[in-house]
């Protein structure tokens, strides 16, 4: 599947990571000197498990979301609307934008047919250009709805 990543800071970087390193296309999209570090010498992964160099594509456009089926949404949530209008002319009709942000409301701000919020428990930093890094192991995750009981 073709994935961009628009915002490759440490969460947009290390999910991007993730998903190249199990073969997906990835394109990363973020700064000039974070891009040229990607394009120079891979995406450095560092987990609790491994560590590994990943190739990928990166780029300071948005247009280079251009073709992907999926869009991690990684920006700052200051940058939310800016960086979603200029995205928006370049997704594929079928494409989703997952918003992967700190806030509530960023999925309805992206302002895309097909947006969802998401999140991640993943403590994450970024140690250099072209290297992010876990602050922590991970918690333990949930998805879907809590039972009724439980939202008491």
């Amino acid at each position: 599947m073709k994935i961009a990543v628009m915002g490759a800071g440490a969460v947009g970087c290390y999910y991007g990571g993730m998903l190249a390193r199990a073969g997906h296309e990835v394109t990363l999209i973020g700064r000039a000197q974070h891009v040229d570090a990607v394009r120079r010498d891979g995406l450095f992964l560092e987990t609790q498990t491994f560590q590994s160099q990943v190739r990928m594509d990166a780029s300071t456009e948005a247009s280079a979301v251009a073709g992907a089926k999926l869009v991690l949404f990684c920006v700052k949530s200051a940058d939310t609307e800016s960086t979603a209008t200029d995205m928006a002319p370049h997704l594929e009709l079928d494409a989703l934008v997952l918003s992967l942000q700190n806030g509530v409301d960023n999925a309805e701000r992206i302002q895309v047919d097909a947006a969802a919020g998401g999140g991640t428990s993943r403590g994450l930093r970024r140690k250099r250009n072209g290297w992010p890094r876990p602050r922590q192991a991970p918690r333990p995750r949930r998805v879907g709805h809590r039972p009724v009981a439980a939202q008491r």
